[in-house]
């Protein structure tokens, strides 16, 4: 689960981690207010929604269930008074207890609840931009908070996204550097080092504008993290020092991220500097000032740098039992397992115990694809989830459009408002038709951005970390190939196949004709022939995908002992062909949800999908884009 600096920490405390203008509601005067409200002469009306308002704010961080209570109370008066204003904020409210209560479906069900509300208040002269803009940006924040919490990253990223020109736009220096440090940090999850370093660096300027110390120590933390992963020690001290400046004075409110600054330290003695007696005093202490409270993530990075010490000393027993406690600090498995699966495997080894080093080795690449593959998934289905919301939007947009075309329509004569609804209906038909393939183009785009991104990572990041766990492996295994030797070197090539056949370098390089050949021939009974000439095809990167996919279905569903895979091209049209001899399918499948979905991909492209199936016999799927456009020369 992704850490949201101290936000998360803030978020029953301000009502978001990432909310609209900063604002302490703690101090409510709850027992004064309850008084009032119990009195002889009770307040009513807008007096009475006021009070109710404070006070869910004002318990909102001590007795949930109360703020709640008032939250229900304000919500029914906002509908009695007709203030829609107050609507939205007390559907926040209940979205922020439950989230608060580990409820997210029901905090996402009431943050959309508030988005409508917050919709309807545009043509409501009582609100100004700047009411709504207030309103929007802290349903962002919340609903973001939502999706990091749930490492839907893909989804809190866009919600942060609109908030952040909301709080530019205003000046909202401190809500600005807590969103900037947010995104931050979800681009360091996903691996993107340069974004998460650009957006720490505006998080810190945001938060000098604020005066904040507190907002400039959190990013200053996440840089140093950085420095160190490249090796940039000087740096990575400057930042961890200016991060342990703050902590150091407010460790009981802040123990934790004093913890975290510690480990940045110790990491930064022992691998920058090489100085072990450093590294180790700074690792006693974050072991010393560990709690209860203190988060699992952190837990497992203590015991993962004292494990690192330990084996900079030789002591592998040490070391072992190091390892060991950081994996247990979660009970479920987590993308940092990895790294001390990895100190395991060399531990074993120098312990002179292959069979473990070799079980280690084993889960080091099972990890990484089991991540790799649930990341690819996961971000598969946030972006149709992007892409309904996207849809949902447009539509909402349409019927605006179309109540402001009526209005202008009704002082026109009747036959008039006839034919300029008929030709509305037909523009509004052709251009739905055109954003809907726009948009599962854009899904498609994604997905190969995707593809992309994964591929690189399997090849760059997991294959660098097992060929220098091979090296070390080499030094234990001096003579003839063992089992260790043989399924490391097995590891790095199923690797390179899982990182190349996600999207072959060769289909850049050298066209689809020599990107599907070489991927047929890696498969049994799978026989590729190309028909044409050497002109190189548009959208061959979406017709891969697509031959791949069909290829996949094939071997894993269909029993075919035989698949054959076409490939025809000329200067009028390209076919994809792709049969075999399975088990077919009913003409009531044809239209399932994965063949309806190639489907989709091909007419996004401006291809046409032919099924032709019989039960028993086999299947053959013909995809052919006819335009001329869709060819060009071979300048390679």
């Amino acid at each position: 689960m992704n850490r949201v600096m101290y936000i998360w920490v803030l978020l029953m405390v301000l009502g978001a981690g990432a909310s609209a203008q900063y604002h302490d509601h703690r101090n409510r005067h709850v027992d004064s207010l309850e008084a009032v409200l119990g009195g002889e002469h009770p307040p009513q009306g807008d007096e009475l929604l006021a009070a109710c308002t404070n006070l869910m704010w004002g318990l909102l961080n001590t007795d949930a269930p109360r703020a709640a209570g008032y939250a229900q109370r304000a919500l029914a008066l906002s509908y009695e008074l007709d203030r829609p204003g107050s609507r939205a904020s007390v559907l926040r409210i209940l979205g922020l207890i439950a989230h608060g209560g580990n409820l997210p479906d029901s905090a996402l069900a009431y943050y959309d609840w508030a988005l409508a509300v917050v919709d309807s208040m545009r043509d409501d002269r009582r609100y100004t931009e700047a009411d709504i803009d207030n309103l929007l940006s802290a349903l962002y924040g919340s609903i973001a908070n939502v999706y990091n919490k749930q490492d839907r990253l893909h989804l809190a990223m866009a919600y942060y996204q609109k908030a952040l020109p909301i709080f530019e736009k205003y000046g909202w220096a401190e809500s600005s550097a807590i969103l900037l440090y947010n995104v931050g940090e979800l681009y360091r999850s996903m691996g993107n080092l340069p974004e998460a370093e650009r957006n720490y660096l505006r998080a810190i300027d945001a938060a000098r504008l604020a005066g904040d110390s507190l907002l400039s120590a959190v990013p200053h933390k996440g840089l140093a993290r950085i420095y160190i992963a490249r090796g940039e020690f000087d740096q990575a001290e400057r930042a961890a020092r200016r991060a342990y400046d703050y902590y150091s004075s407010h460790i009981d409110e802040e123990n934790n991220e004093y913890v975290e600054t510690l480990v940045h330290l110790a990491r930064i003695e022992l691998k920058g500097r090489q100085r072990v007696d450093r590294a180790m005093a700074k690792a006693n202490e974050a072991l010393s000032r560990m709690t209860n409270e203190t988060d699992t993530e952190t837990r497992a990075d203590v015991y993962n740098v004292c494990c690192e010490i330990a084996m900079q000393g030789q002591r592998w027993q040490q070391a072992l039992d190091f390892a060991h406690r950081a994996i247990d600090a979660d009970t479920a498995e987590t993308f940092a397992d990895i790294g001390s699966y990895v100190h395991l495997a060399h531990i074993y080894t120098e312990l002179g115990d292959k069979r473990q080093a070799l079980a280690y080795v084993d889960k080091i690449y099972n990890g990484m694809v089991r991540f790799a593959t649930r990341y690819y998934q996961s971000s598969l289905s946030q972006l149709e989830v992007l892409y309904e919301t996207e849809k949902k939007q447009a539509s909402i947009e349409q019927l605006t459009k179309e109540k402001r075309w009526y209005l202008w329509a009704g002082i026109l004569t009747a036959l008039l408002l006839l034919l300029t609804a008929l030709l509305f209906f037909l523009l509004w038909r052709s251009a739905k038709l055109s954003r809907q393939h726009a948009l599962v183009k854009a899904k498609l785009d994604g997905e190969l951005a995707e593809r992309v991104r994964i591929s690189r990572d399997l090849h760059d990041r997991l294959g660098g970390l097992l060929t220098a766990l091979k090296l070390n492996l080499d030094e234990c295994v001096k003579r003839g190939n063992s089992p260790v030797h043989e399924l490391t070197e097995a590891a790095i090539s199923e690797v390179r196949n899982v990182a190349h056949h996600l999207l072959p370098d060769s289909l850049r390089r050298y066209g689809l004709r020599v990107a599907l050949r070489d991927y047929c021939h890696t498969l049994k009974h799978v026989h590729f022939a190309f028909v044409g000439d050497e002109l190189r095809i548009a959208h061959q990167e979406a017709l891969y995908c697509i031959a791949y996919e069909l290829i996949n279905n094939a071997l894993k569903s269909s029993g075919a002992s035989t698949i054959n895979v076409q490939l025809m091209a000329d200067a009028q049209n390209v076919v994809l062909n792709v049969c075999d001899n399975g088990n077919g399918l009913h003409s009531s499948d044809a239209e399932g949800f994965g063949l309806q979905n190639i489907r989709n991909r091909v007419a996004a492209i401006g291809g046409e999908l032919t099924i032709f199936a019989e039960q028993g016999v086999g299947m053959e799927i013909n995809i052919e884009i006819k335009h001329g456009t869709a060819r060009e020369r071979n300048k390679d």
